[in-house]
């Protein structure tokens, strides 16, 4: 192999290296067993506290899914669904998960429904994560491809790998151009009045009963302009979270 291929090759494979966020199991294990022991004897408060720890050091489906059930517990629907969908991120197919959000619906029927698009049952077959890699994968596997045709051996099947990948990338990546908005959706984990302006002595627009879910399309200090089926405007942003936020908050 000519070493300045061997370079083109090395140089794309690292970039190609995504960074890998420390996971710190033990310490996470440690407050899962606190959190759990503290739900059995109802001290529901100080349960949700251990499990917001834990998923500093190891967020996980099982997590989020324990602190939806406390704060279900605590009769709080909005802070119960927002968890319920973080763990959705993690496991979307996952059974139980999924029937705890209907029974939380048919317990709270106060709560806004689900709104429902034709890409929502592809989207969620795996988790957004899953799609990511999945679409670097097909890059990358094109593009070496084509490498390897040009610059090695003109076999037509390195080609033809590398249409088919790269038909599959192109594909992927309208999906989830489609999906870009629901990356900015968010819960609403209070009902909250909603503003015309972004400041407290603005009039009210419209109040919003918490577990709406919206889209969040700007920010101003301390509010957010927020998007629902029933109206839009400046809310505080304290009272939403952020589904696809880089926090566990």
């Amino acid at each position: 192999m000519k070493p300045k291929y061997l370079h083109i090759i090395l140089t794309l494979l690292f970039i190609s290296v995504s960074m890998v966020h420390a996971i710190d199991l033990p310490t996470a294990q440690m407050h899962i067993q606190e959190g759990n022991k503290c739900f059995g004897e109802k001290n529901l408060a100080l349960a949700a506290d251990y499990y917001e720890k834990a998923l500093q050091y190891a967020p996980s489906a099982h997590v989020y899914f324990n602190l939806g059930n406390t704060y279900a517990s605590l009769k709080r629907p909005g802070y119960a669904l927002f968890y319920f969908f973080k763990a959705k991120q993690y496991r979307p197919q996952w059974t139980e998960l999924n029937q705890t959000i209907q029974l939380l619906y048919q317990s709270y029927p106060t709560l806004p429904p689900l709104k429902s698009t034709w890409y929502h049952t592809i989207v969620q077959v795996v988790t957004l994560n899953t799609w990511v890699l999945l679409l670097d994968v097909c890059f990358w596997i094109s593009v070496f491809s084509i490498i390897i045709y040009v610059c090695f051996t003109r076999r037509k099947i390195y080609m033809r790998l590398s249409c088919f990948c790269g038909t599959l990338f192109l594909c992927m990546g309208i999906l989830l151009y489609v999906h870009k908005n629901d990356l900015r959706t968010g819960v609403l984990i209070d009902e909250n009045p909603i503003r015309f302006a972004p400041t407290e002595s603005s009039p009210v627009r419209q109040s919003i009963p918490e577990g709406t879910l919206c889209e969040i399309s700007d920010q101003r200090d301390r509010f957010v302009y927020i998007k629902t089926e029933l109206a839009e405007g400046w809310i505080l942003s304290e009272k939403i979270r952020p589904l696809y936020a880089n926090s566990n908050s």
